[in-house]
């Protein structure tokens, strides 16, 4: 089983090399704009967002945790992505709506990290490899898959209708993978929530009392 999802996932990525480079472009200049926004930001600013995260390590280091209800949150919000993505793959008009999207998430991961990094320096870099790190590298690579896969779909709609050759049934066959690659890579992001939930909050109460200041 695991043998034939590896399969799966290696002939996508191989069908659509060309795609995945300018999604994977489109996330790593949403990163770059997130870090340079945070040297951007005021001293007001800067100073607020620190004493904000700080009162985020102390919630986390003197009050227990619900990690059940953080899975619910997390599984929410993700979800609220895929069916985007899912959504404008489908549609003609959604392919440069799907690489804005994978491009806010970069800056959302780029501002987050950026930010903690400067502010914190070394004790930065070690809250972001154990917190951030572990549920984005599970993550980051399936959303980049989504778009990959409804960028692809969506081309195929649109050959459809320029070269009247390719055939109804075609299309059907082609939504149909659409749909279960988009419940595939479903089942991974959901194992990077359950790392979110479940484990980032045992390395964050662990290294808060390093990183506190």
């Amino acid at each position: 089983m695991v043998y034939k999802i590896g399969e799966i996932l290696q002939k996508h990525v191989k069908n659509n090399l060309n795609i995945y480079f300018f999604m994977l472009l489109a996330f790593v200049i949403g990163v770059s704009a997130g870090a340079f926004t945070v040297n951007g930001l005021s001293a007001v600013q800067s100073d607020e967002l620190f004493n904000y995260f700080q009162g985020f390590l102390q919630l986390m280091d003197n009050q227990k945790i619900d990690s059940n209800e953080l899975l619910k949150i997390a599984f929410i919000e993700n979800i609220k992505l895929v069916v985007i993505l899912w959504v404008l793959g489908v549609s003609i008009i959604g392919i440069p709506f799907i690489f804005i999207i994978v491009g806010i998430r970069g800056f959302i991961t780029g501002f987050s990290s950026g930010f903690i990094v400067k502010t914190m320096g070394f004790k930065g870099v070690l809250f972001t490899l154990l917190t951030l790190v572990p549920k984005e590298i599970i993550i980051i690579p399936c959303i980049i898959a989504l778009g990959v896969s409804g960028v692809n779909f969506s081309l195929s709609i649109i050959k459809s209708r320029s070269f009247k050759r390719i055939s109804k049934q075609s299309l059907k066959s082609n939504f149909l993978a659409y749909c279960i690659v988009t419940v595939l890579f479903t089942g991974l992001i959901t194992g990077g929530i359950m790392v979110e939930a479940y484990i980032t909050p045992v390395f964050i109460r662990m290294i808060a009392p390093l990183i506190k200041i």
